[in-house]
C-alpha cells in the first residue's frame, strides 16, 4: 500500500511494503492478532495493492481502489510483525479503513511513511527488490550532505519550489559534485546525473529543467544513503 503525494509535475509516491517475500512465521504480541504472522502472506498483500495502483497518482483514485481491497487490508493487520514496525502498520491500516468509511481522499494523506515497511519485505518505494548497493552508503560524507536536500526538494510543492531549494542548497550541491568520485561505480552514474541536472536548473534558472529530471535516480541515490522511501 502507499501514500500518494502530489507536487505539481511530479509525483511521489511513498510505497508501503510490496513483493512476495519467503520467511518463516514470526510472533505477534498485539492483542487480538494471531499467534503467529506469516511475513509471506502480509508481503503478498502490500504487494497486490502496490502493484494494483501503481499507476494511480491521486488521492481519490486511490480510495476507490482500496475499496476493492479491503481483503488485502485485513491481511495486513492480521499478519503485522511484531514491534513498533507492527504499530506502524496497524496505524496504516485503521488510517485506510477510517478514510474508506468517511469516504475521504484527503484522509490518506497523514498515512505513515513506508520506508520501514518496504525495507522488511526486501523492496523498495516500487515494489522492486532492494538493489545490492542499499544502505552501503549510510555514514558517508556524500550522503550526509545529499539526504537533507534529497528530502527537501520532495517536500517542495511545486518545481520553482524545488528550485528554490536547490539555489538555498548551492553550495552542498558544490561539494556533492566534488564527492561523487567517491559513491561507488554501481550509484555513480545516477548520483552525477541527478547532481548535474540540479547544478543546470540552478545556473540556467530555470525550473524546467527539473521537470525532465528523472526522480527514480535521485531515489536510487538515496537508497545508497539508506533510505528506502
Amino acid at each position: 500500500m502507499r501514500r500518494v503525494v502530489l507536487a505539481s509535475t511530479a509525483v511521489m509516491l511513498a510505497v508501503l511494503a510490496s513483493g512476495i517475500v519467503a520467511g518463516s512465521s514470526i510472533g505477534v504480541s498485539n492483542a487480538g492478532a494471531a499467534v503467529y504472522a506469516s511475513k509471506a502472506a502480509f508481503c503478498g498483500a502490500n504487494e497486490s495493492i502496490d502493484r494494483g495502483s501503481a499507476n494511480i497518482t491521486t488521492n481519490a483514485g486511490f480510495l476507490a481502489f482500496l475499496k476493492t481491497h479491503t481483503h488485502d487490508l485485513a491481511i495486513l493487520k492480521k499478519n503485522a510483525p511484531s514491534g513498533a514496525l507492527g504499530q506502524t502498520v496497524q496505524q496504516t491500516v485503521n488510517d485506510a479503513e477510517a478514510a474508506i468509511s468517511s469516504n475521504n481522499p484527503n484522509a490518506l494523506n497523514n498515512l505513515p511513511s513506508g520506508g520501514a515497511i518496504d525495507t522488511y519485505c526486501g523492496v523498495d518505494g516500487e515494489g522492486n527488490a532492494l538493489p545490492a548497493y542499499f544502505n552501503k552508503g549510510t555514514g558517508t560524507q556524500f550522503c550526509s550532505t545529499f539526504l537533507p536536500i534529497f528530502e527537501a526538494v520532495g517536500n517542495a510543492s511545486n518545481a520553482a519550489g524545488r528550485l528554490a531549494v536547490l539555489t538555498a542548497h548551492k553550495s552542498q550541491l558544490s561539494q556533492l559534485a566534488s564527492e561523487l568520485s567517491t559513491v561507488p561505480k554501481s550509484i555513480k552514474a545516477k548520483a552525477t546525473y541527478v547532481v548535474d541536472k540540479a547544478q543546470t536548473a540552478i545556473t540556467t534558472n530555470n525550473p524546467g529543467v527539473l521537470k525532465s529530471t528523472n526522480n527514480d535516480s535521485a531515489a536510487d541515490v538515496a537508497l545508497y544513503c539508506g533510505q528506502n522511501q
